[in-house]
């Protein structure tokens, strides 16, 4: 007959569980069994069915208790893990911190379907965020915007990848507190972080970017959708309900509100971008934690520098490598079709080797991955750069989203939401209410081409709309790259998006230059100068500015990790050889394309676009708008084998 026995010791540090054992070869029965269970074990009952059956094994251990030495094969003791705990009902936790920091491991109130990775479980009262207006808005809108219109599976929603972020952030955290237990995570720090990861895209207006991107700057606003979120997460956080949900964990009064603080720093706060980091190296290890210290204090307020590393999981300013664009990536590219070089397996070995590890150059914790995973990491940001050239940017998305634009500047003034007390707030102006802002979706579409209004405003964003329904899209006349240094030089090296709008002006003075040049030349009788051109401009960056690849600002740790001594390992840059042998020279592409009028899809005009393709080629090489992408140079070998310069150091130079 076999049995199963749990056991676990009197000071709450820990349970075991016995192996099955056979009673008819003799099983527990020597005083050295005895001698384990008068050590502090205390042997349990598990399951109604077999109490009878363990009352006579502990009859069984007091009648053999002078017995000669057991044979201990059948005791093989194995740590006792949470999907065990939850099996045996009559297991009870003595401690209140140990109870308190399994919080998270109870059974999920809602295990949600997902493509990417299986199941999304939701634990409560998370699962009450979900539940609320402001976060189903996100079912209306789409992920990548109108990228379906030329990837029609990208359809998913802002939904599901927030649940997903939600799932990542919630997975890496759970593994740090089980990995490094001196790191002293709290169950407040991870639902913070839970919750941020999960609200981190609430404020994303219609068609996600191009709301805050193109359509802002249209209408002279400096809207940027994680301010609103931001103002939405507090909104939520605020309810009643939501309170008194969150109470046991989050707290109440002061408390609640530092926690829903430190959420909206982990969306929105830049606190590793110090004024002053380039003389860290030279103060010693306390001058080093005092100025730091004084910095980060500035900066953030939601935890200390003590707890700097989860400022690094959802929204990483400083290297871009965090959950909601590993999310991103997958998904895009799993809905796309596009495949990039970030994986499952990369995602899978990122998480299995992730610690905190200690920044060399400011003495913070951060986070860090093991050094055999620098392709892993080093593939966040080259497959950002490859969606954005393939799918985010591409030539027919960003003409469609141009003809949106159109329809929305024109329609803007005549759709109108209601906000708080019951205001009305067109389009153009929604952002100044949160109520009114969480009622638009990328339904307003619908609402254009459903409006009956007379107004001939309405009527044209009506027919601009009509013209993506019916594909009238345009024709590629000519595209080429720019080069690093025309991108750049206006608007310095701090801001290549103005230097290549400049650039973009450029092209588009020459194209009308080229235009008339072939019309005079072919003798077309003016026949170009009714056909309509819009030059466009892409920026396919990795994530950071134009000569810094995201590899060159992420810690690594060498050999096995360990927490014995309660302190993380040190972490390293990866050094300058690696980046040249690696790293393209410019992190970033600019690319330039021309789009025309349909008409010159027709066969009559296909010499024509060659023509004007080649010409302004010819011109943008002539002017050096294009130019040979180079590898840097590698450094001088230091005399000392162990030394080496690290790529960061280009980014903070020392004296």
């Amino acid at each position: 007959m076999m049995s199963l026995v749990l056991c676990s010791d009197s000071k709450g540090s820990g349970s075991y569980v016995f192996s099955l054992w056979n009673h008819s070869s003799g099983g527990p029965g020597s005083g050295e069994a005895l001698k384990e269970k008068e050590a502090g074990h205390n042997i349990m009952a598990h399951s109604s069915g077999v109490n009878e059956h363990h009352l006579r094994c502990n009859a069984l251990f007091r009648r053999h208790s002078s017995g000669s030495t057991m044979d201990r094969s059948w005791y093989r003791p194995i740590q006792h893990v949470e999907g065990t705990r939850r099996k045996f009902k009559s297991v009870s936790l003595e401690e209140e911190s140990l109870r308190s920091m399994n919080w998270l491991n109870l059974e999920p109130k809602h295990i949600i379907n997902d493509n990417v990775y299986g199941s999304v479980k939701v634990p409560s009262p998370i699962d009450k965020i979900i539940d609320t207006a402001e976060f189903q808005r996100l079912r209306n809108l789409k992920q990548t915007g109108l990228v379906y219109r030329v990837y029609p599976n990208c359809e998913h929603s802002r939904f599901v990848h927030s649940l997903g972020t939600f799932s990542l952030a919630y997975t890496l955290v759970d593994k740090l507190r089980h990995n490094q237990p001196s790191l002293n995570i709290t169950p407040a720090d991870h639902t913070c972080v839970a919750v941020a990861a999960l609200l981190h895209d609430v404020g994303h207006g219609p068609f996600s970017h191009l709301f805050d991107g193109e359509f802002a700057k249209r209408c002279g606003s400096s809207f940027k959708h994680e301010d609103m979120s931001i103002r939405i997460i507090r909104s939520i956080m605020s309810k009643d309900d939501i309170r008194e949900s969150f109470k046991d964990i989050l707290g109440q009064g002061k408390d609640y509100d530092d926690n829903v603080q430190f959420i909206t720093e982990l969306i929105s706060s830049k606190p590793f971008e110090f004024k002053n980091i380039e003389s860290f190296e030279s103060l010693s290890n306390q001058q080093k934690r005092d100025a730091v210290k004084e910095e980060w204090v500035s900066a953030v307020s939601g935890r200390g520098p003590e707890k700097s590393f989860l400022y690094d999981i959802v929204s990483n300013s400083d290297n871009g490598h965090d959950v909601d664009k590993m999310d991103y990536l997958l998904r895009d590219s799993k809905a796309s079709g596009v495949a990039i070089t970030f994986s499952d397996q990369s995602l899978s070995r990122l998480l299995d080797h992730v610690r905190v590890v200690t920044d060399p150059i400011s003495g913070l914790k951060r986070i860090g991955y093991s050094e055999k995973c620098q392709k892993e990491v080093q593939s966040i940001g080259d497959s950002r750069q490859e969606l954005h050239s393939k799918v985010y940017q591409h030539k027919a998305v960003r003409f469609i989203e141009a003809l949106m634009v159109d329809a929305l500047i024109k329609a803007g003034p005549l759709l109108e939401y209601k906000g708080s007390n019951n205001d009305l707030f067109p389009l153009s102006r929604v952002t100044e209410d949160v109520e009114a802002y969480i009622k638009t979706s990328d339904f307003v579409e619908q609402e254009i081409l459903n409006s009956s209004s007379p107004d001939r405003r309405m009527i044209e964003a009506q027919q601009s709309l009509q013209k993506i329904q019916r594909r009238e899209i345009g024709c590629k006349v000519g595209s080429f790259e720019m080069s690093p240094k025309n991108a750049t030089q206006s608007g310095g090296i701090e801001n290549n998006e103005m230097g290549a709008t400049e650039v973009s002006k450029k092209v588009e003075e020459r194209m009308r230059q080229i235009l008339k040049a072939i019309d005079e030349i072919e003798g077309l009788g003016g026949k170009l100068a009714n056909v309509n051109f819009t030059v466009m401009h892409s920026v396919l960056g990795r994530g950071l500015d134009e000569k810094t690849h995201p590899i060159e600002r992420q810690l690594f740790y060498r050999g096995k990790p360990k927490d014995s001594d309660g302190q993380p390992m040190e972490g390293f840059y990866v050094d300058e050889d690696y980046v040249v042998n690696n790293c393209p020279r410019m992190a970033t592409k600019w690319e330039i394309f021309v789009m025309g009028d349909r008409c010159l899809k027709d066969e009559d005009n296909a010499d024509l676009v060659k023509y004007i393709s080649k010409a302004l080629r010819d011109a943008g090489e002539a002017e050096k708008f294009l130019t040979p992408r180079k590898r840097s140079p590698p450094q001088e070998e230091s005399p000392d084998p162990n030394c080496f310069v690290p790529a960061k150091r280009r980014l903070f130079p020392t004296k």
